[in-house]
């Protein structure tokens, strides 16, 4: 009789309890885990690769004890170590690309076939666009590949 009497707000609760049920499997579809990692499983293991503080301080003290180097710095993110280089706007390609590559000889097997390495060579006088010039070195490769050498390109008024 209870049921009889109160159907319709009987059905309006149950009609309630699955638009709910509903609203959660399409916000589970539609919005990922906030809970999981951003990288996944690729990080799992990471805390076998460490990299010391002081392979960081070795690098930074002898590329700026280089004459040609103005500035290093460095930033890992996952498993992607970036160290930014500026060079001064004398120094050639070439040059620049060897103190790029000598970064890769501070490092071990074990963090050069775990991590990915990449260089970005700057000089500080933009109107050199020749530069920047990225150099990336895989985790499977033996080097450092760099991008296509650019020519400086001078800029012409069109008057």
């Amino acid at each position: 009789m209870f049921i009889k009497k109160h159907r319709y707000t009987f059905i309006l609760v149950l009609v309630y309890i699955l638009l709910v049920i509903l609203a959660y499997k399409v916000k589970e579809i539609m919005i990922p885990d906030d809970g999981k990692a951003t990288y996944g499983e690729r990080l799992k293991d990471i805390s076998k690769h460490p990299i010391e503080k002081d392979t960081y301080t070795k690098i930074d003290e002898e590329m700026k004890a280089d004459e040609k180097v103005v500035d290093i710095s460095h930033r890992l993110s996952g498993k992607i170590l970036n160290f930014y280089l500026t060079v001064k706007d004398d120094v050639s390609k070439g040059d620049a690309k060897a103190l790029g590559s000598k970064i890769i000889t501070y490092f071990d097997e074990n963090i050069t076939g775990y991590y990915s390495i990449q260089v970005y060579l700057v000089k500080k006088d933009e109107k050199q666009n020749d530069f920047p010039i990225i150099g990336m070195k895989d985790p499977l490769s033996e080097s450092i590949i760099w991008t296509k050498d650019r020519d400086i390109v001078s800029e012409q008024n069109d008057e």
